[in-house]
């Protein structure tokens, strides 16, 4: 269960006041990409939003949450966006290109969005957000485990979950990683990385099977 004091205080109903949470959650996004995560202040966050302290602590009690909020807006962009890349995905070889395109692009994301970096790095070091990251790589790995499962045999299902977990959630660690790093090192990992995740997913297709070839149960 989160922490008490990262919680919302209020949810916003009223168009007025989802309008006002929407401006704090952009004031955020402003003074973090200036100052970072930690050196957003809650006055300076009120003036910047150009509302009263008192109505950002009606939302939010501390900063913590304003930050809590952000991360669970961004994973569920991103979570959206990642269900969309693999839509309709054809056979095994069709879901490791798309794999090999998401990894590029969320890496590529970070690096253009230094502000959504830094937003996201701020779960290594806050024990609520850190089970958010990891409840977060849970559904994306079941995600991407429901779209390759029809084209491996049944036997093989447990070793595909936790090989969809572990690429998932090591790629949200290497598309951090890359986005302090110099563009040459960068994307040698992300080719590595690639190659390797897509090398493990092409190893689920078993000898007399093709790779577009959904597994009869």
């Amino acid at each position: 269960m989160a922490d008490a004091s990262i919680e919302v205080r209020k949810r916003p109903v009223q168009a007025r006041s989802r309008a006002r949470v929407d401006a704090i959650l952009d004031a955020a996004r402003e003074i973090i990409s200036e100052v970072g995560s930690d050196g957003m202040k809650m006055n300076a966050l009120a003036q910047q939003a150009g509302v009263p302290i008192g109505t950002v602590y009606q939302f939010f009690p501390n900063k913590s949450a304003v930050i809590h909020t952000l991360v669970q807006t961004t994973l569920e962009a991103l979570s959206d966006a990642l269900q969309d890349q693999f839509k309709n995905a054809s056979g095994i070889e069709d879901i490791a290109e798309r794999m090999g395109a998401a990894i590029t692009n969320y890496c590529r994301y970070l690096c253009d969005e230094p502000v959504i970096s830094d937003i996201l790095s701020s779960t290594q070091g806050d024990r609520n957000l850190r089970d958010m990251d990891r409840q977060d790589s849970v559904r994306n790995g079941e995600m991407l485990f429901n779209v390759v499962a029809p084209f491996v045999v049944n036997s093989e299902h447990e070793a595909l979950y936790v090989m969809c977990f572990r690429i998932v959630h090591l790629t949200g660690s290497l598309a951090r990683l890359c986005s302090t790093i110099d563009d040459k090192t960068a994307a040698m990992m992300q080719d590595q990385f690639i190659q390797s995740a897509q090398r493990d997913l092409r190893s689920f297709c078993r000898e007399g099977q093709q790779p577009d070839e959904p597994v009869k149960s």
